[in-house]
């Protein structure tokens, strides 16, 4: 039975894990909710309308040196945009999801838990950020707390 609920976990864990996209993910224009353009950012995370221009850019040159697999320089420029912009969940989120590249998950976990108490009502964001700790804290070997994750994306999908 225990077998059978751990395939089942990392089955639901592992499609959750896909839906969350690659880093930064680059898109061709479409339009957002609210009537803009999502530019190189992935239709699913986008940093706000009120990002400045400096923490864009900084997010734009981390996503090339991301890709480029030069993780530690875009962990650093990440950094920088948390430092001009500490209240930007997106930014946070993107640290997440470096940390969970660089399989340190215990970091990944509290970036994206960061993210989410600063996200307010973006139900994106926060379901996203949930995948992002259910894969940390199951690759942590807390089959618990991710499960407990799993219910949380499953509760905010429901809303």
């Amino acid at each position: 039975m225990l077998n059978i609920l751990k395939n089942i976990l990392v089955i639901l864990i592992m499609l959750s894990i896909s839906a969350c996209g690659s880093y930064l993910k680059k898109t061709a224009e479409q339009p957002t909710e609210q009537g803009g353009s999502t530019g190189v950012f992935s239709q699913q995370i986008k940093p706000a309308d009120t990002t400045s221009a400096a923490v864009l850019a900084l997010i734009k040159k981390a996503r090339s040196d991301a890709m480029a697999g030069k993780m530690d320089k875009a962990m650093l420029r990440l950094e920088r945009a948390v430092r001009i912009e500490p209240a930007n969940a997106a930014v946070w989120h993107y640290m997440a999801k470096l940390f969970l590249q660089q399989e340190n998950y215990k970091q990944a976990a509290g970036y994206a838990a960061k993210s989410s108490s600063l996200a307010r009502s973006n139900r994106t964001l926060i379901i996203d950020n949930w995948r992002i700790i259910a894969h940390a804290r199951y690759r942590q070997g807390n089959l618990k707390a991710a499960q407990k994750a799993q219910d949380k994306i499953n509760t905010l999908q429901q809303q």
